[in-house]
């Protein structure tokens, strides 16, 4: 194994806690992620070779495992093969959430980002003219490379739901799986999807800067000043709430998208040998028994 070698990479989903599992694996001393969460390398930029691929991870300090987090993985039609062939004992992460949930936080996360406007607000619209909103909720269809190219034992799926019911028990999940004990003071981060920035610039900017800071150690004084008065109401100046500029999804769109990823969740509870904790996909009492 090279010195720089990634030994584990976050696949996805995409909106489905990837910023949280990159926060709780920045948080330990023994690991060290890339500067930027997503580096895309098994999918968009694989051409730029390893070495390119292996600066994410140099640092001075020594670590037990290096690694990131690219949600574009889990879809992308080689990622799993070119992962594979990198390195064979990669461990991977997968954290996943009800799609028909996940399908809308993706269209909110596509409107804060200033990426859609005029009719497309409107999620229906939207979902006509992303094709890839739909497509990154089959889980068990775009797993299946990945299981076909690493054992199960080395692919840890998670699921947002219960991250949200247990976020240190999930974080000691993480730790756990490359063989390292739990963090001493687990710090949770949680992001809100429910605003959008009213100056995307400035927004981005400031997430820029915090994220250096908490990489470097200074999560706490980070979090110190985002509360100190005047710079939570320029934050808040900043923010509008995302139900002023978009619509609820309606419930006839609900209930086909259940339909459509009905068959696919089934899949995925075979393949991993257990329920989702998704209940508009768990039958009714009367329904099992009918």
């Amino acid at each position: 194994m090279r010195p720089l070698q990634a030994s584990f990479i976050g696949i996805g989903a995409q909106k489905s806690a990837s910023t949280w599992l990159y926060g709780v694996l920045q948080q330990s001393p023994d690991v060290r992620v890339s500067e930027v969460k997503e580096v895309d390398f098994f999918s968009y930029y694989f051409d730029r070779g390893y070495e390119w691929y292996e600066r994410n991870f140099d640092s001075p300090s020594p670590h037990r495992h290096r690694g990131e987090i690219s949600p574009s993985y889990l879809i992308h039609p080689a990622a799993a093969a070119r992962a594979a062939t990198y390195n064979p004992d990669l461990q991977i992460f997968v954290a996943l959430r009800d799609p028909v949930d996940r399908i809308f936080s993706n269209h909110l996360h596509e409107v804060r980002k200033g990426h859609i406007s005029g009719p497309n607000l409107r999620f229906e619209t939207a979902l006509d003219n992303n094709p890839l909103y739909r497509e990154q909720g089959l889980y068990a269809k775009h797993l299946g490379p990945w299981y076909d190219h690493f054992p199960a034992d080395q692919i840890h799926v998670m699921f947002q739901e219960d991250i949200r019911r247990d976020r240190v028990g999930a974080a000691e999940e993480v730790m756990q799986a490359l063989g390292l004990e739990p963090l001493a003071e687990f710090l949770d981060l949680k992001a809100n999807e429910s605003v959008q920035y009213r100056n995307a610039a400035l927004g981005e900017r400031l997430w820029k800067i915090g994220n250096y800071a908490r990489k470097n150690g200074l999560g706490r004084v980070v979090e110190a000043i985002k509360a100190a008065p005047g710079v939570r109401q320029m934050r808040q100046s900043n923010r509008q709430a995302l139900r002023d500029t978009v619509a609820p999804m309606e419930a006839e769109t609900e209930v086909r998208l259940r339909e459509f990823y009905a068959d696919d969740v089934a899949a995925l509870e075979q393949r991993l040998g257990r329920g989702v904790p998704w209940p508009r996909f768990t039958p009714a009492p009367m329904e099992r028994t009918a």
